[in-house]
C-alpha cells in the first residue's frame, strides 16, 4: 500500500515539477539564447531574450536599481537551476528598485528573465572577470528540497497476517533538508516522527519532494 502512494505521489509531484513560473514564463515561441552562446560575443546579443540561473553570489544594492551576480548553471525543463559542483561562470542581472539582500540571500537558487545589456568587467576574488549582463523582466526564487526517507519496520512474524500473538509495530519517516548549494549540500535529519500503524512488512523507499513555489 506504502509503495503505491509514493509512487502516485511521485507522478503528481512530476507534473507539478513540469510546469514554469509564471513569473519567468515568456510567450509562446520566444528565442531564448543559452548562457554560452552570449558570452562568446555579448555586445552582438544586445537586446535578446534569455532565461538563466543559477547561484546568487553577491547582490550590490545601487542608488536606482539592484545588481545581483549569479554563479550560472544549467536549467531543468520547468526552469529551476540543475546545482553541481562545476559552473559554466557567472552572469549579472539588473533589476529595477530595491531588493532586500535578506531576501536575495547567498547561496539560494534563483532564475532570471531578461534582455542582454552587453558585459561588464569585475572582479571574482583576486581575479579579473567579464560577466555578461542582463536586465531583468522577471524572477524566481526557489525553496530548498526536501528529501523523504520512509523506512517502515515490521516486528510481526507472519508478513501481513492480523492474528494473535500481537508483535509491536512502528513506521519511522525521516525528513532530510538539503541545501540547493554548489557542493552539492549535505543531507542532515532535521526531524522524525514515528507513529504507530497496522503491521505490514518491511518496505523502504525515498521520495524527493520539490518544494519550490
Amino acid at each position: 500500500m506504502l509503495a503505491k502512494i509514493t509512487v502516485f505521489l511521485s507522478v503528481v509531484l512530476m507534473a507539478g515539477c513540469s510546469t514554469i513560473p509564471e513569473s519567468i514564463q515568456v510567450e509562446e515561441g520566444a528565442t531564448l539564447l543559452e548562457y554560452q552562446q552570449v558570452t562568446n560575443n555579448p555586445e552582438s546579443n544586445i537586446g535578446k531574450l534569455v532565461r538563466w540561473g543559477g547561484v546568487i553570489a553577491e547582490v550590490s544594492n545601487l542608488p536606482d536599481a539592484t545588481m545581483v551576480e549569479v554563479v550560472d548553471f544549467p536549467l531543468r525543463s520547468y526552469g529551476r537551476p540543475s546545482i553541481s559542483n562545476q559552473s559554466m561562470g557567472r552572469f549579472r542581472v539588473y533589476i529595477d528598485g530595491f531588493i532586500d539582500p535578506i531576501v536575495f540571500e547567498k547561496g539560494r537558487s534563483i532564475t532570471f528573465t531578461g534582455t542582454v545589456m552587453g558585459s561588464e568587467e569585475g572582479m571574482v576574488g583576486e581575479h579579473k572577470f567579464v560577466f555578461p549582463t542582463i536586465q531583468s523582466s522577471g524572477y524566481h526564487l526557489w525553496k530548498e528540497l526536501e528529501q523523504v526517507n520512509v523506512n517502515s519496520i515490521s516486528m510481526w512474524p507472519y508478513g501481513n497476517y492480523w492474528g494473535w500473538p500481537y508483535r509491536p509495530y512502528h513506521q519511522r519517516v525521516i525528513i532530510r533538508r538539503t541545501s540547493d548549494s554548489p557542493s552539492g549540500g549535505a543531507s542532515t535529519p532535521s526531524r522524525t516522527i514515528q507513529p504507530n500503524s497496522r503491521p505490514q512488512s518491511r518496505n523502504n523507499s525515498v521520495r524527493t519532494t520539490d518544494k519550490e513555489r
